[in-house]
């Protein structure tokens, strides 16, 4: 019955779900209820630093237990529009078992447009979160282990650190290396705890200024685990030295999915939409280009998880950036941030 009413609701209404059809009336009984994500309740926001903002979520009981190292869609809703940005979650399993919460740990970019708004959010308000994602968590069977952070990077080393002290079933020797800018190293009391907790634990806390390029620390762990989560400048820098140390990286980083282009350098194609007729080339997203033409489309993350791009593609063939698979030429709902166009195509935005 569950598929037959999803199907309905794709032919009919241009729903995802049958759920999400009804979501209007659900939400004048519960605050944000949204299929598809849970709800979560604002307990308390506070400023890290000038530039960094602490968030505690109190989550749906129904929300899953992450693991340490794993990220989350967050989504508020601004001038009646869905915005979702990801974060690291960046407190371990047991608190939330204890205190029914979990943190975030966000840098504002100022320019953006939820970050800036994360400090303005109000106790008991109601936000939506996606279910913990992600494989970015501690190995299990390491002798050693190096973490690399960079900025607010630090987020799922704190969450990993954390359960270990809880469980601390594999001593293994951790090294972490913090980069960040002077005087914007956030949660080092933490750091500090965890230490004197996790005797087989060590950390620095560098800036580049100072201390120079993670390369010279690296290359003293050829024989570890690297973990790395920070800008992209920095994650090249470690997987460049990783092949010549013949060193395994593990890494989370967030953005777009790279580009999958067409066998040919550049294909063109004509994109109807309403009464526009555009070109559109197969070397970028639709969501990119429709971006650069002006052409007005709701979006959130970018990156194929919030599902804020979904349109209906009436005909034409499309590519997932994600996975490269083809799609047919019927109608379906498509998102536009990880859709390709391979042929020409009608939208309904």
């Amino acid at each position: 019955m569950s598929s037959i009413l999803t199907t309905l609701s794709n032919a009919f209404f241009h729903h995802a779900s049958w759920k999400g059809y009804w979501e209007p009336v659900v939400q004048r009984f519960v605050p944000a209820w949204r299929d598809g994500l849970y709800r979560a309740q604002v307990k308390d926001v506070s400023m890290l630093n000038k530039n960094t903002t602490a968030l505690t979520l109190a989550p749906d009981k129904q929300w899953p237990v992450h693991i340490g190292g794993q990220h989350i869609g967050l989504t508020l809703e601004i001038n009646g529009r869905l915005i979702t940005r990801v974060f690291t979650v960046a407190s371990d399993p047991l608190t939330l078992k204890q205190t029914g919460t979990i943190r975030l740990i966000t840098r504002i970019k100022h320019d953006g447009l939820l970050t800036p708004l994360i400090p303005a959010l109000e106790n008991e308000q109601w936000v939506n979160i996606s279910a913990p994602q992600g494989a970015f968590t501690l190995p299990r069977h390491s002798k050693s282990t190096v973490m690399i952070a960079g900025g607010s990077g630090i987020t799922p080393f704190i969450a990993m650190l954390k359960a270990l002290t809880i469980d601390n079933a594999n001593p293994r020797a951790i090294t972490l290396y913090y980069f960040a800018k002077e005087n914007e190293h956030v949660l080092h009391d933490e750091l500090a705890l965890i230490a004197k907790t996790l005797p087989s634990f060590s950390y620095h806390l560098l800036t580049r200024a100072c201390h120079g390029d993670a390369e010279h620390y690296l290359t003293q762990h050829p024989n570890a685990d690297w973990l790395v989560c920070g800008p992209a400048p920095l994650y090249r820098q470690v997987v460049d030295v990783a092949e010549i140390a013949n060193s395994d990286v593990y890494s989370e980083h967030f953005g777009a999915p790279p580009m999958l282009t067409s066998n040919t350098d550049s294909d063109t194609f004509e994109l109807r939409h309403n009464t526009k007729v555009l070109e559109v080339s197969s070397e970028q997203t639709l969501l990119t280009q429709l971006q650069a033409k002006d052409i007005p489309v709701n979006y959130g993350c970018g990156i194929g998880i919030c599902h804020q791009c979904q349109c209906v593609k009436k005909k034409g063939i499309v590519k997932d950036t994600r996975t490269g698979a083809l799609s047919d030429s019927a109608e379906q709902l498509i998102q536009l941030c990880v859709s390709q166009p391979m042929s020409d195509l009608e939208l309904e935005i």
